[in-house]
């Protein structure tokens, strides 16, 4: 039986390693529209992008959650959205 080893071996285990770090987590903000949408019904606030970009915002821009995080599972909505001041949502885990 052979092993076949790719070229992202290593970098596979790196990223293996840090989402697993003890006392971080992974943020599931995979939300859909729908499903988002149920919650921001249940405050009373309109299911639209502005404020579904609003409810991401607090989420990835609050001081310091970052560092209890290891990885987050996006929407693909997210990927597009910037922040109200027009800033494009970056993640680093440096």
């Amino acid at each position: 039986m052979s092993c076949y080893v790719s070229k992202y071996a290593d970098e596979l285990i790196a990223n293996a390693a840090y989402i697993g770090t003890p006392g971080k987590g992974i943020l599931a903000a995979d939300e859909s529209t729908g499903t988002i949408g149920k919650r921001l019904s249940s405050i009373n606030v309109e299911n639209v992008e502005e404020n579904r970009r609003a409810l991401r915002e607090l989420l990835f821009t609050t001081p310091g959650a970052l560092q209890y995080l290891s990885g987050v599972i996006l929407f693909e909505e997210t990927l597009y959205q910037k922040t109200a001041s027009g800033i494009t949502l970056e993640f680093s885990w440096d």
